[in-house]
């Protein structure tokens, strides 16, 4: 019997990655044990290095940053455990739940999912004081790390509690971020995108994270998502939005889609007139002449052929074509004088020439408001104080419309009660699509200890869930339960058609990048984190 190759028992070194393309590139500024030397390297590089003596430059910087690029750096010894039991479709399917510290997660990602993922969402904690925000010290086991969860020391001090009276309100957030949106950017394919939901507490600081990590030419747009129907009574002026920023890997390769038409705007198209390019609607013929782009070739009439009138360009600005243009659309019947054939002319523009789709707005008021995914957590577990202030399935169902294909890989690494598994799976079930989640989720306790010891129980503990991680795991096989039975109903009422949710849960296996499951059990051990494939 052959030996099974050995494992590696640490994450993927970014930083030995680097060290090998910087002596590709420059193998004369390495000295004896593998060391640079920094002023060879200066003189190789001229002018293009800054000099030592330019100390001040532009940037956002905190007490605890550089810290941040240790915690990049150290390699995670934490290894991934499938638990069979608490999955869904084990042996087929290609979504992950990972229950753990996102952290350790995402250095365990770099080996198999590097530049594979196409979108990421995630909502992580907006630092209103009282989010949890994560400890990294990853030396510690993971009994001791989920004491920072929520819980107290013997004094009665809250370890998870961002407190503004700390004096490092912003930096502690700022320090759990950072390392995160790091990692996080490598996972991305590069046509990827990233959306974070966040809110004005921190959306500056976000935004200068985000310029730093992705690059300010990544910046894609700001969507204001429309959150509440009214303002909150007990302010003179109140926010009804959040903010979902959106960066790019590569702006110059970045692949959005369009965003479908509505009914309404498809019933503006119509064909009264059988046109053989099918439906229309008119259009203006008039071009912008603003700022001094008048053309004198493109001011000239267009005659009526019903009524021998002369139409000349209104507010003496010009036609959008050129005369020649002009004759042959009205050889073609492509220009319209309106219903009783005597008005302005118009352009026909046709349906079938026109974009599969509509560009997104930066202001989104078409998708559910935040009550909405209160309502989910109700149809699902009976009760909707069971999580708190979830996204609705439908605004994350809408990004990964606008940034994902039907076969690419999306990434939640702050996965709370797993919205973006949900809306993946709604997503596919409804367009027929295969796209793949992984979501990682830490187990955070769903109660906490008081300072006396006793414990402050939450409906979520109350219901039967000790961890944050239960309430998505649980989601996730509710919502694969009812899509199933709606495809079961819907093939049995259409017995003779195919049923597009079926696709929801085929599997490519071969396609996945492999996570080192399909090797024997005894190297799948735990070494510092517990992760869970459960769907």
């Amino acid at each position: 019997m052959s030996t099974p190759p050995k494992l590696p028992l640490t994450s993927h070194n970014l930083t030995e990655d680097k060290l090998r393309i910087l002596q590709e590139h420059f193998p004369e500024v390495f000295t004896e044990g593998n060391h640079i030397d920094w002023d060879r390297l200066r003189l190789t590089l001229g002018s293009n290095l800054e000099s030592e003596e330019v100390k001040e430059r532009f940037g956002l910087t905190w007490p605890g940053k550089r810290q941040c690029f240790k915690a990049i750096q150290s390699p995670t010894t934490a290894t991934l455990l499938p638990d069979r039991e608490a999955s869904v479709d084990f042996d087929t399917t290609e979504n992950l739940y990972i229950e753990g510290d996102n952290l350790e997660v995402l250095k365990l990602l770099q080996n198999s999912y590097l530049g594979k993922v196409k979108m990421i969402y995630i909502d992580p904690p907006y630092n209103t004081g009282n989010d949890f925000v994560y400890p990294d010290d990853y030396t510690e086991s993971l009994k001791t790390y989920l004491e920072y969860t929520g819980q107290v020391d013997a004094s009665g001090r809250k370890f998870t509690n961002n407190s503004d009276t700390t004096g490092r309100f912003h930096s502690k957030w700022l320090n759990m971020m950072y390392p995160r949106l790091f990692l996080a950017r490598n996972l991305l394919r590069e046509d990827g995108v990233i959306f974070i939901s966040i809110d004005d507490g921190e959306v500056a600081h976000l935004r200068k994270v985000c310029d730093e990590i992705f690059g300010e030419e990544n910046f894609v747009e700001q969507i204001i998502w429309k959150k509440r129907g009214g303002p909150p009574n007990d302010k003179i002026l109140g926010s009804v939005h959040e903010y979902i920023i959106c960066y790019s890997k590569d702006s110059l390769a970045l692949k959005l889609n369009l965003r479908n038409r509505t009914e309404d705007q498809l019933s503006r198209y119509k064909n009264p007139d059988n046109h053989p390019k099918g439906d229309w609607a008119a259009d203006n013929l008039m071009a912008n002449v603003k700022g001094g782009r008048f053309v004198s070739s493109l001011y000239f009439p267009i005659l009526n052929p019903n009524t021998n009138e002369e139409h000349y360009p209104s507010s003496n600005g010009n036609w959008r074509f050129n005369k020649t243009k002009i004759e042959q659309l009205l050889l073609n019947n492509e220009i319209y004088f309106g219903e009783d054939g005597k008005g302005r002319p118009k352009l026909k523009r046709f349906l079938s020439e026109v974009k599969d789709g509509v560009s997104y707005p930066t202001i989104w008021d078409f998708v559910s408001l935040g009550n909405a995914g209160s309502s989910e957590i109700e149809s699902i577990f009976g009760n909707l104080n069971v999580f708190e202030t979830p996204k609705p399935s439908s605004l994350v169902s809408e990004l990964s419309k606008l940034g994902s294909s039907p076969d690419d890989i999306i990434l939640d690494f702050f996965s709370g009660s797993a919205t973006t598994a949900h809306a993946v799976l709604a997503l596919n079930a409804d367009d027929g699509g295969n796209r793949k989640f992984i979501c990682v989720q830490l187990p955070e306790p769903t109660r906490k200890q008081k300072a006396d010891g006793t414990w402050e129980e939450s409906e979520a503990s109350r219901a039967g869930f000790s961890t944050i991680s239960e309430i998505g795991m649980a989601r996730i096989r509710k919502v694969i339960e009812k899509l199933k039975a709606e495809a079961a109903t819907e093939k049995n009422s259409k017995s003779s058609a195919k049923s597009v949710k079926g696709k929801a849960y085929q599997s490519k296996k071969d396609e996945a990048p492999s996570l080192g499951f399909e090797e024997t059990a005894d190297q799948l051990t735990h070494n510092g984190g517990g992760y869970r494939k459960v769907a």
